[in-house]
């Protein structure tokens, strides 16, 4: 069965998608894994202010960038529309990675030894006999790999939502500047 020009010309226009919003995805990353380099993922941050102004840009304003270039790439609103969501899927999954890796490279904080031997005259009080040594080494909150994956899975899903409103918004403002496509010029076909 052969295709039309319509729908092998549409499928190209969509397939643009994917490339804005993964390119746009890949600059907010390197922002977001660039601070926490900068940072050594730690989150006591003295100076947060524009760092914060940096991460909203790179969540915010990449997903719109994404949207309003592949509007301008297709003159369709549809596209700006699919690579914000392609950049929210990728930012997510950035983002996650980068939570896990803050996660990891916090050091945990160290108990006062008396607070550790009130909690041990505490738990001797009700027959419960612990060491001191089990409570110094296991005062950090053990850090469950399988619940750090489902987090980030359950807050995809804001990220896919936040790409698609903002790849719609940057794809209506796109689709202002985008250049008209001339109607009823047949396709040229060679002989």
């Amino acid at each position: 069965m052969q295709q039309s020009y319509y729908q092998s010309h549409t499928r190209r226009e969509r397939s643009r998608a994917f490339p804005s919003g993964f390119i746009l995805a890949l600059i907010a990353g390197l922002i977001i894994f660039g601070i926490g380099f900068w940072t050594n993922f730690q989150n006591d941050i003295t100076n947060t202010t524009w760092i914060e102004m940096v991460f909203l840009i790179a969540f915010i304003g990449t997903p719109f960038l994404a949207g309003m270039i592949g509007t301008l790439s297709t003159s369709r609103i549809d596209t700006g529309m699919a690579a914000g969501v392609w950049n929210g899927l990728f930012v997510g999954i950035f983002m996650g990675v980068y939570q896990f890796l803050v996660l990891e490279n916090n050091v945990p904080t160290k108990v006062a030894p008396d607070i550790i031997k009130q909690v041990q005259d505490f738990l001797a009080q009700g027959g419960i006999q612990i060491s001191v040594q089990t409570l110094q080494i296991n005062n950090s909150a053990p850090t469950s790999y399988t619940g750090i994956v489902l987090v980030d899975l359950v807050l995809l899903i804001p990220w896919l939502g936040l790409g698609a409103l903002l790849g719609l918004i940057g794809g209506l403002i796109g689709k202002i500047f985008a250049p008209r496509p001339q109607k009823n010029i047949p396709p040229f076909r060679y002989s």
